[in-house]
């Protein structure tokens, strides 16, 4: 019977953990985002029309994403910290988001090409320019690789 009443516990508890670990994506209204991640659209997309907002959450983490008309988009941590960008329009990332050390690598070393997609984690950024060329960047800035 203990055996019984201890695997039916351990059962609960299986259940309960998946349920508690369930990703919830919801739509939110604009406002609903952190105020940094509404600064940065208001500042570096204000000529884009917003399409959908998402939020994201799982047990311990918290992300936003905002989906513009055109397709472009951007995704922020639960803070309102942009983690990744994708603007194929014709002028790709707005350059002022983009570090100045990679966006110098990108116009030296790639005369004509424009970045339409970043990301950042905790070890750099990753890259992708218009002619679909992929680059690593550490924190720095400074080329780690070209990934293919």
């Amino acid at each position: 019977m203990k055996n019984l009443a201890l695997a039916a516990i351990v059962t609960a508890a299986a259940f309960a953990s998946c349920a508690c670990s369930k990703p919830e994506k919801r739509v939110i209204e604009f406002t609903a985002l952190p105020q940094a991640a509404q600064t940065f659209v208001q500042t570096h997309f204000a000529d884009k029309q917003v399409a959908i907002v998402y939020r994201d959450r799982e047990l311990f983490d918290k992300d936003y994403e905002v989906i513009f008309m055109d397709g472009s988009n951007v995704d922020f941590n639960g803070s309102g910290t942009w983690t990744e960008v994708e603007d194929r329009d014709a002028n790709g990332v707005p350059t002022a988001i983009i570090p100045a050390a990679i966006q110098e690598y990108v116009t030296a070393r790639h005369p004509g090409q424009y970045i339409v997609e970043i990301s950042k984690d905790t070890y750099g950024y990753d890259v992708e320019l218009n002619t679909t060329i992929e680059l690593e960047f550490n924190k720095s800035g400074q080329l780690r690789r070209y990934d293919d």
